[in-house]
């Protein structure tokens, strides 16, 4: 009787830890070999980041690759850099909703949206910062 016990609370165990241990190694895996799809890196690295930066994207569980940086220039001159960039490949850039002015003291956001192919360009924007123009790119897979 007590062996069948064993039998059973070891069948029980197993049917509870080993989905959930291999649930947390898949999680850990997703995270080391990234969220991109190879399409969202192929268009990641179409052309360098701004300052010229041949960058990496960092990786989170969810899908898409992004990045962040900084730089001591204007937001107005990286967004110049980012439409030039995206519309000289064939991107639709998005309709951006009118810009609203930071109280005084405080960060100002703004960026950009584009599309093309299924695939969505985003770049976000802050400043001042403390180190300049914070800036976040992001590319995802969207769909056709």
């Amino acid at each position: 009787m007590r062996k069948a016990i064993l039998i059973t609370f070891a069948v029980v165990a197993a049917a509870v830890v080993f989905p959930f241990a291999a649930m947390i190694a898949l999680e850990a895996f997703d995270s080391v070999t990234g969220g991109c799809s190879e399409g969202e890196l192929h268009v990641f690295r179409e052309f360098p980041q701004y300052g010229g930066r041949q960058l990496e994207p960092e990786y989170s569980g969810s899908n898409g690759c992004f990045v962040a940086l900084t730089t001591e220039d204007p937001p107005e001159r990286v967004l110049a850099h980012y439409r030039k960039e995206l519309t000289g490949r064939g991107w639709t850039l998005d309709r951006q909703p009118p810009p609203v002015e930071a109280a005084e003291g405080q960060t100002a956001g703004g960026g950009l949206s584009a599309s093309r192919g299924g695939y969505g360009y985003e770049v976000l924007l802050e400043s001042p910062t403390r180190d300049g123009t914070s800036v976040v790119v992001y590319v995802v897979e969207r769909g056709s």
